[in-house]
């Protein structure tokens, strides 16, 4: 007995929603890290930007008990090192008022995640971005204090929600 075409059809694009499932935004169960690894560790470079991402995210990796345990790096076919490349913080004035002081700023921070298993790159997660705007007015512009401190208010901020998005791309290898 042969299906109409038009059953089949329906029932592919019925199936089609399931397939774009939770994995795809980094909630399922899977992850990038290949079968049979039992060890990772994670790194970055020596920067303040670098170091506060990695904190974040290693507080990220720990609370998903499907991911390997946390290890020092070694060379392995059982090990995978995660490092925190190419880190930046962006502070920059983008709005400004008619006497040219700036009054609103753009925060942003990217990093790219790699993932090497002895010593080969087997997965990157391209650059992950997150950004916000620090406000300020004309009367706080002239106060470098008031900025500085929205500046380190929200760059602890976007350190949490760059560690959220990057576990996100390696729970979901996007």
């Amino acid at each position: 007995m042969m299906i109409d075409v038009r059953v089949w059809l329906l029932l592919v694009l019925g199936l089609m929603p399931s397939a774009c499932g939770y994995h795809l935004v980094g909630q399922g169960d899977s992850s990038v890290v290949p079968g049979g690894v039992e060890t990772a560790a994670l790194s970055t470079t020596t920067d303040a930007t670098g170091k506060a991402l990695l904190a974040e995210f290693q507080h990220a990796w720990v609370q998903h008990d499907e991911l390997p345990g946390l290890q020092a790096a070694k060379a392995s076919p059982k090990h995978v090192n995660v490092r925190i490349e190419h880190a930046k913080n962006t502070f920059s004035p983008v709005a400004f008022d008619a006497a040219g002081l700036a009054i609103q700023y753009r925060l942003t921070i990217s990093a790219v995640l790699n993932m090497y298993q002895e010593n080969a790159l087997i997965w990157s997660s391209g650059s992950v971005v997150v950004g916000a705007n620090v406000f300020g007015d004309s009367a706080t512009a002239n106060n470098p204090s008031v900025v500085e401190a929205e500046r380190e208010t929200l760059t602890e901020q976007l350190h949490l929600r760059w560690a959220n998005e990057a576990m996100a791309r390696f729970k979901s290898g996007f």
